[in-house]
Order: C-alpha cells, then sequence, then structure tokens
C-alpha cells in the first residue's frame, strides 16, 4: 500500500511515503514511523483521512499477520512544520 522501505526504517525514525491505489498511482502522501521492530504509527494526510482509512481497511484482509488501531483525532494530533526554515 505504501512506497516507504519499513525495513530500512531506524527505530524512532519516520520517513515521508505514499498511499499507492490498486494501478500504481498515487492516492495520498502519509508519513511512516518506526516505533518498534514491528510496530509503524502511521499518519495520514487529516483532508483524506476517511477516505485514506476505508482503503487501508479495505486491503487489510491481505495482510495476514498485520494489526490496525485507529486513533481519532481527540486522542492524537499532529503540528506540520514545513518550509525552509522549519
Amino acid at each position: 500500500m505504501t512506497v516507504v522501505d519499513t525495513q530500512a526504517l531506524k527505530l524512532g525514525k519516520g520517513g515521508l511515503s505514499l498511499l499507492m491505489n490498486e494501478n500504481g498511482g498515487i492516492d495520498d502522501d502519509c508519513i511512516i514511523t518506526k516505533v518498534a521492530e514491528d510496530h509503524y504509527y502511521v499518519v495520514l494526510n487529516a483532508g483524506c483521512k476517511d477516505t485514506d482509512m476505508a482503503h487501508m481497511l479495505n486491503h487489510m484482509p491481505e495482510f495476514k499477520d498485520v494489526h490496525m488501531e485507529y486513533h481519532s483525532e481527540d486522542v492524537r494530533s499532529l503540528i506540520a512544520l514545513q518550509g525552509p526554515k522549519a
């Protein structure tokens, strides 16, 4: 579903990735952070989160050993600092 090399991520480090569709096209971007050897934290684009979550949930049955836990905005939030002086 994404293009980031999760195995290459170091613990506590994240990477910008893309959420891919069935045709190999890009649906959205996301940030994936490795928080343990077998645990990743994914931050979806807030404006498209409902569509992105539906896409991920639709494909979850393909991954027998993967579990996903959703945290709503009232549990977690993200502040994006962007730009050349960020």
